[in-house]
């Protein structure tokens, strides 16, 4: 398991107006199949603190290994992504503009207070990546017949013959089937 995260934590006490942050990290990333995907990003973050708040902005740049849904072949996977969240500091402030509530997080902040925004980040990533894994957009597949990868070329495998579980259909519709 390729887990070198270390840490992407955000030194809150040393914020006074605005600070930033980066982190190249690279991890392992959950798949729906139940395994594990290598992923590799940068990571940009923003932090401003007001009277009784900081909001901190993320970006996350770079690439999860996947598998195409089509073609059963690995390619790298650009992401691109960002998240914002809201740190309160005691009582809740107002909502900023395309915030909502579940962006604000309530903290007990001091002046040695680090946040780890690695969940975040992981969860961001895990969102962005699409349900349907493709290679390309023009992913031809693989052959039913022989498995071979047909964006590779061609297989030479007789596109005509069918599935012979449908030859009874087949036959009905061209009213070969009359009783």
């Amino acid at each position: 398991m390729n887990d070198d995260t270390g840490s992407m934590e955000l030194d809150l006490g040393g914020v006074e107006a605005r600070s930033t942050f980066s982190f190249d990290r690279a991890f392992d990333l959950p798949t729906p199949e139940g395994g594990v995907t290598a992923c590799a990003v940068a990571v940009g973050v923003s932090v401003s603190r007001s009277a009784s708040s900081y909001c901190v902005e993320a970006r996350v740049k770079g690439s999860v290994r996947a598998e195409c849904h089509r073609c059963l072949a690995s390619f790298d996977l650009p992401v691109d992504t960002t998240f914002t969240f809201i740190l309160n500091r005691g009582e809740p402030s107002t909502l900023p503009d395309g915030a909502e509530e579940e962006d604000i997080v309530s903290i007990p902040v001091t002046r040695e207070t680090t946040l780890d925004i690695y969940p975040r980040v992981r969860e961001a990533l895990i969102l962005e990546i699409p349900i349907k894994l493709l290679c390309r957009e023009d992913c031809r597949g693989v052959c039913r017949k022989c498995g071979a990868n047909l964006n590779e070329g061609e297989c030479g495998c007789n596109p005509g013959i069918g599935d012979p579980r449908w030859g009874a259909l087949k036959k009905f519709l061209n009213g070969e089937n009359k009783t």
